[in-house]
Order: C-alpha cells, then sequence, then structure tokens
C-alpha cells in the first residue's frame, strides 16, 4: 500500500513561492518550489485533526507532498506536480534566491502499510522498539501524539535532516526517526 513522502516546511527559506503550469490546467497554479521540485496547493485546513485524516487519504494514492504550517495554526498542503514548468511573468521580479526544504518525513496513516518490531542499533545497548517498513526501519521517538503534535515534532527533526515518519496507532501517532544501521531483533532476543 502506498505512503505520502511529505515536506514539511517550518520557514520560508525552505520554499520559494511562484506560479505554475501543468499540462492538464489551462489556467496558472499557485505553487511552491522545494528542491527544485514544484508542488500545487492542493488545500488549506484549519487545524491538525483534519490536516492529519487528509494526509491519511493522500497517502494511499501514493502522493509527494509538502505542508506547511501558517502562523496561525492552519496548515496548507500542496501537492506534487512532475510535469510542471514555472510561468514566467513578463518581467522578472527580481533575483530567485536558492531554497533548501527539510528533509523527507513517510505518512504512514494506516498499520497496515507496517509493521512493529524490535531492533537493534550501534549506539544502545539494548533493543528498542521500531517501525518496519518496506526495507527500512524507523526507532519510535515519541508514541501517543495528538496530530498537531505529531506534525509539529516531525517539522522539528526532518528541519534538523533527519529522515522520520509518522505512523498512525491506536493510541493516536508516534514520531519515528529513521535508523540506517538497524538491526532486526526477534522479541525472543528482547529482554525485559
Amino acid at each position: 500500500m502506498p505512503v505520502a513522502a511529505c515536506k514539511l516546511l517550518t520557514h520560508k527559506g525552505q520554499y520559494s513561492t511562484c506560479y505554475i503550469k501543468v499540462p492538464d490546467v489551462d489556467a496558472k497554479l499557485p505553487a511552491i518550489k522545494v528542491d527544485g521540485h514544484y508542488y500545487s496547493l492542493f488545500r488549506r485546513f484549519g487545524h491538525g485533526a483534519a490536516t492529519m485524516k487528509a494526509l491519511g487519504k493522500l497517502a494511499q494514492n501514493g502522493d509527494q507532498l509538502a505542508l506547511i504550517k501558517q502562523e496561525n495554526g492552519s496548515y496548507t498542503i500542496w501537492a506534487w506536480e512532475a510535469d510542471a514548468q514555472e510561468f514566467k511573468p513578463p518581467r522578472d521580479a527580481g533575483r530567485a534566491w536558492p531554497t533548501h526544504g527539510p528533509a523527507t518525513c513517510l505518512m504512514l496513516g494506516d498499520a497496515h502499510q507496517y509493521h512493529q518490531c524490535y531492533v537493534q542499533v550501534p549506539d544502545l545497548a539494548l533493543p528498542i522498539v521500531a517501525i518496519h517498513y518496506t526495507d527500512r526501519f524507523y526507532s519510535v521517538y515519541q508514541p501517543a501524539l495528538d496530530e498537531t503534535a505529531a506534525l509539529e515534532l516531525a517539522a522539528q527533526l526532518t528541519g534538523r535532516g533527519n529522515d522520520c515518519a509518522i505512523a498512525s496507532t491506536p493510541k493516536g501517532f508516534a514520531v519515528c526517526l529513521w535508523e540506517p544501521e538497524a538491526m532486526p531483533k526477534a522479541s525472543s532476543e528482547v529482554s525485559n
């Protein structure tokens, strides 16, 4: 089942605003540019719960997304446009500064998309709880968060360059960090 790869944008230096043209739409679209890729405006949401619900639905399509938290606490979702071309006005508006987006956050909205396990990482003596998605292990950094807290924590972590995932669980949302050197452990190998 597909998941959404999402850029959690926390400040203006991570993206630039522009207008784009896409093959299937005649009008120019408001967009942002992150790491050389264009994202068109999808929708604005008033709070974290509605945002996470929408991200969960988009995750089922495997969309690549960008999310901006506004100063008033609302969120704006932007969808990646693979075939976009930037709309250039007749006169250049000024110098365009390069932007550098954050690391990617996977949105795992369905528990069937991953499974919980234990992993051993080189810098810890004891195994830790993790989730396994495709060929990657993500240690559970903070479990049982509400939507807004999960989005804010993940934005902080990806802003520092950490690949992470937000996993939907029966007790809320878990923010998890990618562990590139993790080795799986059988539950019989884990001591209490």
